[in-house]
């Protein structure tokens, strides 16, 4: 969940993630070319990028430990999707919001999904190059909704 500095809102991970899912189905113009990829990929993968958390999640955005979020990021890393487009995209956030901090459990993490993403582009010949774009992508369409917390790193 993240608290609004602003207002006195709440807005659930599950709320959040539709902000960022109609974003990315609203992708691509003359000056952002939509990537080569399916785009109920891109739209699942963006609007599901931080599946690990609850419907009604209470976990604060800024506000949690690494101990609490290692939890969330693990379980949303390693949630299975039938879809491997969509399911790289969302393992690839959670090894950029892994990568946001210096403690020991962060670079633990990040070594970990790092790994398994490695595994996963081989595996499925996906290129590393384009998940690494769209990672950018998922980060842009993640930030509006999260403009208004007090911390980005979870």
């Amino acid at each position: 969940m993240s608290k609004s500095k602003r207002r006195q809102i709440v807005t659930p991970q599950s709320e959040h993630l539709k902000l960022a899912g109609t974003l990315a189905m609203l992708w691509g113009n003359e000056q952002f070319e939509v990537p080569p990829i399916e785009q109920h990929s891109l739209v699942a993968g963006i609007g599901l990028h931080d599946r690990g958390y609850g419907y009604l999640d209470n976990s604060p955005i800024g506000g949690m430990s690494d101990e609490e979020w290692q939890v969330i990021a693990r379980r949303g890393f390693n949630m299975p999707c039938s879809d491997v487009v969509a399911d790289t995209i969302v393992k690839y956030h959670f090894r950029r919001l892994a990568s946001y901090g210096t403690s020991s459990i962060r670079k633990e993490l990040h070594a970990e999904f790092s790994l398994g993403i490695q595994t996963q582009l081989q595996q499925h010949k996906l290129s590393q190059t384009l998940f690494d774009r769209i990672d950018r992508i998922t980060d842009l369409c993640d930030s509006p909704s999260l403009s208004s917390v007090s911390k980005r790193q979870p």
